[in-house]
């Protein structure tokens, strides 16, 4: 039987896969082309379902509770934990950012603008999602599921309504030069982990329904994927934007609009909530800041960072995947093969993964890495 406890996991770790990145597949579907997009897509499902099933093992190999940071250090030593702590603050942060800038956008969409500028719903957003933040993971939990609901609801609604307005041509361009442009942004949209450890604690006393909930949290996010890019792609073609809304008001009408607004705020949300109890916990458990300062950093450092020019979203969720999201899969795939030897619980369920594939993922990242760097992330 399945509990309602698993289905809390399953909507956490597809409440934080499903966010921004979603809203930029459907663009760069429209640049590379929809079959390229879906190549990654399922090259990169199969990827993360390893890869969150290896920090699902992690954490059920080792007695203590941490964060990435925190079994990085366990692991790989203090050397390690101090890099990886950088870049996970960073990660977390700048994810958390960019929640706040197109939550914002999405929030005035929704609000038909009565809140002025996008500055203004920017802080409307940030000050609500600060407020659910400092109630915990109690709060979290419990919105979770209504959000899980509403998000397929919503995106299965206009797949329905764009199928009269769907145009194949749309979907069968092809641009080779742009070949690597979907890679950083599909890596974004596809990472979860950072749910992982509150699906362990909601799972609590039942951790051997972890593995299916894992694989589940993380199959149906590319399949909403699928589904949400034909929609917008389909209808808009060329002419589809950065947030994929833009496009639709003239095809599909102000109320499509207005539900994709809504599913906007509800998908981000959901996501900027467990970054931001992830990166609270990660300051508690990983680094020994006090509950209080931890909280108060969570709240505080997105907020901050609104103050500084940024490029287009797609730029930064396409660096942020690409560079940050490839340093999480090195480390994690390192921290998994000493866990494997070294932890010291015997876990609910084990992985049977050949040292060759771990080194072929942890090439790809890092090839990733390199053409970031060396592109100045136009990836």
């Amino acid at each position: 039987m399945i509990s309602n406890n698993f289905w809390y996991a399953v909507a956490t770790l597809t409440g934080t896969i499903i966010g921004v990145g979603m809203f930029g597949l459907p663009f760069v579907a429209s640049r590379a082309g929809f079959f390229i997009l879906c190549a990654y897509l399922a090259v990169f499902a199969a990827i993360f379902v390893a890869l969150h099933l290896m920090f699902g093992e992690i954490i059920l190999r080792t007695k203590e509770r941490h964060r990435m940071t925190g079994y990085a250090g366990i692991y790989l030593g203090a050397g390690a934990k101090r890099f990886f702590a950088l870049t996970a603050l960073v990660g977390l942060s700048g994810g958390m950012l960019v929640y706040i800038l197109v939550g914002g956008a999405f929030f005035q969409e929704a609000t038909y603008g009565i809140f002025g500028s996008v500055y203004a719903n920017q802080f409307i957003f940030w000050a609500i999602m600060s407020a659910v933040l400092a109630l915990g993971l109690r709060m979290v939990k419990e919105l979770e599921l209504a959000m899980f609901a509403l998000m397929i609801g919503i995106i299965v609604f206009l797949f329905f309504m764009s199928v009269p307005h769907l145009d194949a041509h749309n979907l069968a361009g092809f641009d080779p030069s742009k070949i690597f442009l979907p890679y950083g942004v599909v890596l974004f949209a596809l990472a979860g982990g950072a749910a992982i450890p509150a699906m362990r604690d909601m799972l609590e006393g039942k951790e051997h329904a972890m593995k299916r909930a894992i694989i589940t949290g993380t199959l149906i996010p590319v399949c909403l994927y699928a589904l949400f890019t034909i929609a917008i792609l389909g209808v808009s073609g060329a002419a589809t934007s950065e947030n994929a809304l833009s496009g639709l008001h003239g095809a599909l009408g102000e109320s499509a609009v207005f539900l994709g607004a809504v599913l906007g705020v509800a998908l981000v949300a959901t996501s900027y909530l467990v970054f931001g109890l992830y990166l609270r916990d990660t300051l508690r458990y990983d680094m020994g800041i006090s509950d209080k300062m931890a909280l108060a950093c969570a709240l505080l450092v997105p907020f901050v960072l609104l103050f500084f020019q940024w490029r287009s979203f797609i730029e930064i969720i396409g660096f942020l995947g690409a560079l940050l999201g490839g340093i999480d899969g090195i480390f994690l795939i390192m921290i998994y093969r000493r866990a494997r030897k070294q932890g010291n619980r015997q876990p609910e369920y084990t992985l049977c993964i050949s040292n060759m594939a771990l080194y072929a993922l942890m090439c790809i990242f890092a090839a990733g890495i390199a053409y970031i760097t060396l592109f100045d992330g136009t990836i």
